[in-house]
């Protein structure tokens, strides 16, 4: 499905599910190199770069919804902006909304493709600023829920917290290598002028960068402290289960030796079955005092 969007001079066409005959529809109208119409058509593994004669190609994967990764391809001409992937992007639905409303761009003169890449950047970009914020602030209720002995509890909490940073990490793990390429060959594409643009693209995925970096590093902190107070905590319910066998051995010991047969008689003339209680209790009481002298319990 092709939706196509002009703004002052440029054109937007953004694909879903592009079809092959789509695809060369526009290669034959945007003038587009052989390989860059098979990459829109295919999948890549990882983000990448490449400038032909007229255009500039280039791949970037996006964390967007709940554990969902989308690629998204992108090619650059002078006048126009391709966009194409598989799955529903709903911040560039967003960004289609704000360019009816108008882009606040006095300060640009001769507004090309490339200031609009740059507005559609930032658009991809904010999700995952809101997203790492969100994150934040469950890490700091896992936090709170730690201290108060609910270690257990926040290991499938922190589970979670670790897929979603993984996911950004994995997804905008070539976003500097690809961008700093495009700055490279845009600024020689688009003219001297546009390398504010290039570097405030680049600062907008530090910014993003540095949010994952803080949060995974609040994560490992957190998960570290949950597992040494669940060790700790562990340690001590073995420790109390160690000394409670401990003391109740001597007194299942008595017990058995007094229950086999044979024992009747000496029950009967010598202790009988209160004597026997006493001696059992008594045998608690020494194991149980040698326990908190060794401070087993």
């Amino acid at each position: 499905m092709i939706k196509q969007l002009k703004y002052k001079n440029v054109t937007w066409i953004d694909i879903t599910k592009p079809s092959r005959e789509e695809v060369e529809t526009l290669a034959k109208e945007y003038n587009l190199h052989d390989v860059a119409v098979e990459e829109l058509l295919s999948s890549s593994t990882r983000s990448k770069v490449d400038w032909y004669e007229d255009n500039i190609y280039l791949a970037l994967h996006f964390p967007l919804g709940k554990y969902n990764i989308v690629e998204i391809d992108f090619i650059l001409g002078q006048n126009f902006i391709i966009t194409a992937h598989t799955d529903a992007v709903q911040p560039l639905a967003e960004f289609a909304q704000i360019l009816d409303g108008g882009i606040d761009n006095k300060k640009e003169k001769g507004f090309h493709a490339g200031h609009l890449f740059y507005y559609m950047i930032r658009e991809l970009y904010d999700p995952l600023e809101i997203e790492l914020d969100g994150i934040n602030n469950k890490l700091k209720k896992i936090e709170e829920k730690i201290f108060a002995g609910q270690e257990a509890e926040m290991v499938r909490s922190l589970s979670h917290a670790n897929h979603q940073l993984l996911d950004i990490k994995w997804a905008l793990k070539f976003h500097r290598e690809v961008l700093q390429s495009l700055a490279g060959v845009a600024k020689d594409f688009y003219g001297e002028k546009f390398d504010y643009y290039l570097h405030a693209i680049i600062s907008e995925y530090e910014h993003i960068a540095e949010l994952v970096k803080s949060n995974r590093e609040i994560f490992t902190e957190l998960h570290n402290t949950n597992e040494s107070l669940l060790t700790i905590k562990n340690g001590l319910t073995m420790r109390v289960l160690t000394a409670l066998a401990f003391i109740f051995l001597p007194v299942s010991l008595i017990a058995f030796i007094f229950s086999m047969s044979g024992s009747e008689p000496v029950v009967e003339s010598y202790l009988g079955w209160y004597g026997i209680i006493g001696l059992m209790a008594l045998a608690a009481i020494i194991t149980t005092g040698l326990a908190k002298y060794k401070k087993w319990i």
